[in-house]
């Protein structure tokens, strides 16, 4: 059982890569800025973006983006054929 969980594990922090790396790289794509660079770089499932309260409540009624009110996000809950779609929302939300 330990191997299994270890295999199951590893999928897990390979996915949060994989998905942290997108995101990254779709914001910089459509934002031409490396201000959301250190996403990839953080570890875990969960980021924060450090966006301001208004910002956080624009994505919440205006997308339905859900994070906590610091902008805190679950990087696990991002389903990967959506993240261009939150890039865009984001990028939308700062512009």
């Amino acid at each position: 059982m330990r191997a299994e969980w270890e295999t199951e594990l590893e999928a897990m922090r390979n996915r949060m890569i994989t998905l942290r790396e997108k995101l990254s790289e779709a914001i910089r794509a459509r934002s031409n800025s490396k201000d959301f660079d250190f996403i990839a770089t953080h570890r875990g499932m969960f980021s924060l973006l450090g966006l301001p309260k208004d910002m956080v409540d624009h994505l919440k009624t205006t997308n339905g983006i859900y994070m906590i009110g610091d902008s805190r996000i679950n990087v696990a809950g991002i389903p990967e054929d959506r993240v261009g779609d939150l890039a865009d929302a984001l990028i939308a939300a700062i512009a």
